[in-house]
């Protein structure tokens, strides 16, 4: 039995070998893999009486451990939809949209647009041809199908993330989502004016009763422009002028300061106005809207005998929808919008784990979390923080160094090679003393 059992250290010798073998061919597959971490094959004493306790022979056997947080190479890129992970961590994935399938974990930051499934839109066209779906669109409705689009990775697992607020917070205690990125994912709501500026000059010259007038516009609570016209008429007294709205125009049914109840200004010698100098009118138009608004008249003056109009602005915006979308150093997923609002969507989180190297290593790149490993933790990025951070335009590359796998490969060349013409010795021993004996 003894020699038969010595049959048994070369060939748990040249399995091992067999396994390091298939270990280097898979690192070496994956070099341009992006994201990829390699694996190293170990090798451990395997007692005799594990496998024959007649036997005085043991051997070894191999095992595998994963090279996880070892860092690759980050390579620049001009895709949107590149972000790399520089450091700890790792991005949260899941096979099924609404969140419920299974979870998994990747350093592969390439993502891709992945369409699941679609929406019905119920909107108004608006002016310039786009489509108004804020809910303030009243007349000349359609409905209409789209596609709902979404980030996901190369196996078509969906990308998560910390869903944000209309004012960029987001909540960090509630489950990611999937993260959306078509046009009608996320809207930005008109905002109606509240403060306008007015920039210029009346002439301190202007005779009594002299006019300057000054038109606008500024936007109601749907977001649509509305037009009017800020009259100032000199008085007898030095400096002095009042202010009021042009209530004759068709499209205004009353408004305030009118030209019975005007506003009093008075530049004073230097020709400007008191600090904080405003008006607060508000503007009847004949559909029933109101619009009511300060205007700023800090750089507004009456110098010298030109008239000057350098400007009206004002806040508010137009109702938008999604245009484009970008990641940041945070994880901020920034979403631009047709009105030009720039906001957060979305916040990638980053799993990190007590101990990373001990994850699964499933298939296509991805891993899950094992008891060894320990649960994952959602950490966010923020400035400063030192565990990892997001790199956009950039994806990470795998970890292999191919110099390393070819020596490795030659070690375990030459051991499979020694292992092999033990077990060929050995063998041939055995047919002598099985041929003597008979």
């Amino acid at each position: 039995m003894a020699m038969y059992g010595a049959l048994t250290s070369p060939s748990l010798a040249m399995l091992t070998q067999s396994s390091a073998f298939g270990t280097i061919s898979q690192n070496i597959t994956n070099i341009n893999t992006g994201g990829y971490k390699s694996s190293t094959t170990r090798f451990e004493t395997v007692l005799a009486s594990s496998y024959d306790s007649n036997s005085d022979v043991g051997g070894v056997k191999s095992y595998r451990v994963n090279n996880i947080e070892q860092q690759g190479g980050i390579l620049s890129s001009t895709n949107p939809n590149d972000v790399a992970i520089n450091g700890q961590g790792f991005f949260v994935l899941n096979s099924l949209q609404d969140g419920t399938g299974d979870t998994f974990y990747s350093r592969d930051g390439a993502f891709q647009l992945k369409t699941n499934g679609t929406g019905s839109v119920t909107g108004a066209y608006r002016e310039d041809g786009s489509i108004d779906i804020t809910g303030n669109a009243s007349a000349n409705l359609i409905t209409f199908d789209h596609d709902l689009t979404y980030l996901a990775d190369k196996n078509d697992n969906f990308l998560q993330g910390w869903v944000s607020d209309e004012n960029g917070v987001v909540t960090t205690t509630s489950a990611p989502e999937s993260i959306r990125v078509d046009r009608f994912a996320f809207l930005s709501d008109a905002r109606a004016t509240s403060k306008a500026y007015l920039t210029g000059n009346i002439p301190a010259t202007r005779d009594v009763a002299g006019t300057n007038a000054f038109k606008a516009s500024v936007l109601d609570a749907d977001g649509t422009s509305r037009t009017f016209e800020l009259i100032f008429t000199k008085t007898a007294n030095a400096q002095e002028w009042t202010a009021h709205i042009n209530s004759s125009d068709s499209n205004i049914t009353s408004a305030t300061p009118s030209s019975g109840a005007t506003e009093i200004l008075n530049f004073g010698t230097s020709g400007e106005l008191s600090p904080g100098a405003k008006l607060t009118p508000s503007i009847t138009y004949s559909d029933g809207t109101t619009v009511t608004f300060d205007i700023d008249l800090t750089n507004l003056t009456s110098i010298g005998s030109t008239y000057i109009y350098n400007g009206f602005d004002k806040d508010g915006r137009t109702p938008g929808d999604l245009q484009s979308y970008s990641f940041d150093e945070q994880g901020y997923v920034n979403g631009t919008f047709t009105n030009g609002v720039v906001r957060p969507l979305y916040k990638l989180p980053l799993a990190t784990f007590a101990n990373p190297n001990a994850l699964e290593n499933r298939q296509f790149n991805v891993f899950s979390e094992t008891s060894e490993s320990g649960a994952a933790s959602l950490r966010e990025v923020t400035l400063g923080t030192s565990f990892g951070a997001f790199i956009p335009f950039s994806h990470e590359k795998s970890n292999v160094n191919m110099g390393v796998e070819f020596n490795n490969m030659i070690l375990a060349q030459q051991a499979y090679n020694t292992a092999a013409t033990v077990f060929k010795t050995v063998d041939e021993m055995t047919s002598i003393a099985a041929s003597l004996k008979t």
